[in-house]
């Protein structure tokens, strides 16, 4: 199997697992600090007999270039099994501070690469906005949608909206659980993977947890 129809064999799978990490923008860094993130999970399917999100991993470190602007790079196992490496990077930027009713609210726009040994490769724009309130000192609850497009045949736009919440156990270490409609646009069969919570038949809820540690900057 030639490099570049091995990295198209996976497409199918990407489009729906892509957006399993957590979002990057829910809240912006500090100027000089750092993030390293970890998640796991994605659409419920039935895996081994049993229906529970897709072990989906994902790795993202983060700079902040500002108070509202930021960095970032992460690494996708999936890809992985195939011999192709998955990486996404990208810019993040909140535009808006919540006040009152007001939500904060960002933005990062970046790339999904996929990378066969043998210099080829397959490149997917990213969009991702997200809309938080914080609620006290520990707690903060969020909303958005995330979308990968895609150009090489048909244009393809893979949309996955979510809700979240994330829980702050300190000032440099936080937990985030959300919940995502993964291509709600898209029929959920027929698929490679029997997906098990499709809704009104069209793409797949799936669940995601996530860990965040910050260092560096400055935080109150």
């Amino acid at each position: 199997m030639n490099t570049r129809f091995r990295i198209l064999a996976v497409l199918p799978a990407v489009f729906l697992l892509v957006r399993c990490g957590t979002v990057t923008a829910v809240s912006p860094l500090h100027r000089g600090e750092s993030a390293f993130a970890a998640s796991l999970g994605g659409p419920v399917a039935n895996v081994a007999g049993m229906d529970i999100p897709i072990p989906y991993a994902v790795a993202r470190y983060r700079y902040g270039l500002s108070d509202q602007a930021g960095l970032y790079v992460g690494g996708h196992l999936l890809p992985a099994a195939r011999g192709i490496v998955g990486l996404d990077f990208g810019f993040s930027y909140h535009f808006l501070e919540q006040r009152g009713w007001v939500p904060c609210v960002g933005t990062s726009v970046g790339m999904m690469a996929l990378i066969q040994a043998g210099g080829n490769e397959a490149l997917f724009p990213q969009l991702d906005l997200v809309a938080s309130y914080r609620l006290g000192r520990r707690f903060l609850a969020y909303f958005g949608s995330q979308s990968m497009y895609q150009f090489r045949s048909a244009p393809t736009v893979v949309l996955a909206p979510f809700i979240g919440g994330e829980w702050r156990a300190g000032n440099r270490f936080s937990l985030a659980l959300e919940a995502k409609w993964y291509a709600p646009t898209e029929p959920t069969h027929p698929r490679n993977i029997n997906y098990s919570l499709p809704i009104g038949g069209k793409g797949a809820l799936g669940f995601v947890l996530g860990a965040n540690w910050t260092f560096g900057g400055q935080r109150d």
